[in-house]
């Protein structure tokens, strides 16, 4: 079972944890909101990264940490919606498969 836990949020901040299902490691994740107002949009940076450092070849944990919040709340199929990242900024990204995370 995954566990989500909301650390703080504000009008342009969320810190939350993650727990892995499998071997139970915590990963942290941040959101910063920017609203566009004239534009009618809002930009939102975010990253997860594991509290044990040397865990760095996730098979895409993190991405899928952040791409599952998205898509399971819709917003991967608003208007608008653009995901800008790599494997470089995201590791293994492209290997990722985030149907079992």
């Amino acid at each position: 079972m995954q566990s989500r836990l909301l650390e703080s949020a504000s009008v342009h901040f969320i810190a939350a944890k993650h727990m892995q299902p499998i071997k139970r490691y915590v990963d942290v994740i941040h959101f910063r909101l920017l609203p566009y107002y004239f534009h009618n949009f809002c930009h939102v940076s975010a990253m997860s990264i594991s509290e044990i450092w040397y865990l760095i070849k996730d098979h895409g944990t993190n991405y899928c940490n952040l791409y599952n919040l998205m898509d399971g709340s819709s917003l991967t199929e608003a208007r608008g919606y653009k995901e800008i990242t790599s494997d470089f900024l995201c590791t293994q990204r492209s290997s990722a498969n985030c149907t079992v995370v």
